[in-house]
């Protein structure tokens, strides 16, 4: 048998497998099955939309 190329395994591909263990990790954990919400963190860069309250008299 001859001994071919080892191919490396890059950034991406490493990234990306450590993602999947993750994600299965929580799965087996419950984490994505509905019962949590997700925790959104506000962006600071960007000031929040003010809304207006209707005008009842407007129409």
């Amino acid at each position: 048998m001859s001994m071919g190329k080892k191919r490396r395994i890059g950034r991406k591909e490493q990234d990306a497998i450590e993602r999947a263990a993750k994600r299965e990790a929580q799965k087996a954990a419950g984490a994505l099955d509905g019962r949590f919400r997700e925790k959104v963190v506000p962006n600071k860069k960007r000031a929040p939309t003010r809304r207006r309250k209707a005008d009842p008299d407007e129409e």
